[in-house]
């Protein structure tokens, strides 16, 4: 499960139909503080988050979400169209796509990050065993 977040309903709904029409099940916040809630409660295997969003911004939302220890692992594909995000001093993202981007760069992030996650979790199986 894929969660988008962006304060702008269009472009969320947009990117979600998108992403399910590759057969990913998404979810859609339209604020951090939602995201949160959904993020305890639907445990998403991505985060793709806009920078720039009022109230809780996409950037304390992913020091948020990395620093609670239930969520840390959480790949998150930060997304941002402008400029006044300052994206280099927050190292609480994993990716970074800079709206308006094309649909093989999003999909090219998002195969990385749930391989990037997938072989995470192969490696703590190993450990496991």
């Amino acid at each position: 499960m894929i969660l988008v977040v962006d304060d702008d309903l269009s472009f969320a709904e947009n990117c979600a139909m998108l992403l399910e029409s590759f057969d990913f099940e998404v979810s859609v916040a339209f604020s951090g503080t939602e995201a949160l809630s959904k993020i305890k409660l639907l445990q998403p295997d991505l985060l793709i988050s806009d920078c720039c969003m009022p109230g809780l911004t996409g950037m304390q939302l992913c020091e948020k979400v990395k620093h609670a220890p239930a969520s840390a692992q959480l790949p998150i594909l930060l997304m941002s169209g402008s400029m006044q995000c300052d994206v280099a001093k927050n190292g609480h993202y994993d990716a970074f796509i800079k709206k308006p981007f094309s649909v093989e760069s999003l999909l090219m992030n998002i195969r990385k990050l749930l391989d990037m996650k997938a072989g995470a979790l192969r490696g703590t199986n190993q450990e496991l065993n």
